[in-house]
């Protein structure tokens, strides 16, 4: 019953991030294209330091993303699995941490597909998102939305 309750409650924010998802690839159709083939490819995001994991399908304007449980990530089958703390995963995908950095230092893992990660990569990097971005926030709101997230992110990581 718990996990039914947990996995209704994922809905709304796996919703929300979807239309993000599909907004940027209409915004920012060159970057997205950059993905090529890799653009079926399944991407779990998987946080050590949080019970929540995303799948993400970066298909075009039907792209999906999902958030998990980390039980319910255990069985997705894809294509490339991403791990590393919340903090770091987020800087990673808004540019403000180095990927490669990042991934040298053992801050991230990465198991999988690296040809795909790095179509993702060179297709997030192009078009130059925000946290506000990848949340959907709406563009009246980016910047306030922005520096919430930024002291929220730089305050988490010093506790």
């Amino acid at each position: 019953m718990a996990a039914i309750a947990a996995k209704s409650l994922l809905l709304g924010p796996s919703y929300i991030l979807t239309l993000a998802l599909r907004r940027l690839v209409r915004i920012h159709p060159d970057a997205f294209a950059r993905l090529a083939a890799y653009r079926e490819s399944l991407f779990l995001i998987e946080f050590t330091d949080a019970p929540l994991a995303f799948s993400l399908r970066p298909s075009g304007t039907s792209g999906q993303v999902r958030v998990l449980s980390t039980a319910a990530a255990k069985t997705v089958r894809a294509d490339v699995r991403i791990a590393g703390q919340m903090v770091d995963l987020l800087r990673v995908f808004d540019g403000t941490f180095d990927a490669d950095a990042a991934f040298f230092s053992r801050r991230i893992r990465v198991a999988g597909d690296t040809s795909a990660l790095m179509a993702l990569h060179n297709a997030l990097e192009a078009a130059d998102l925000t946290l506000a971005d990848l949340i959907g926030a709406p563009a009246s709101a980016r910047g306030l939305v922005n520096r919430g997230l930024d002291w929220t992110l730089h305050h988490w990581r010093s506790a």
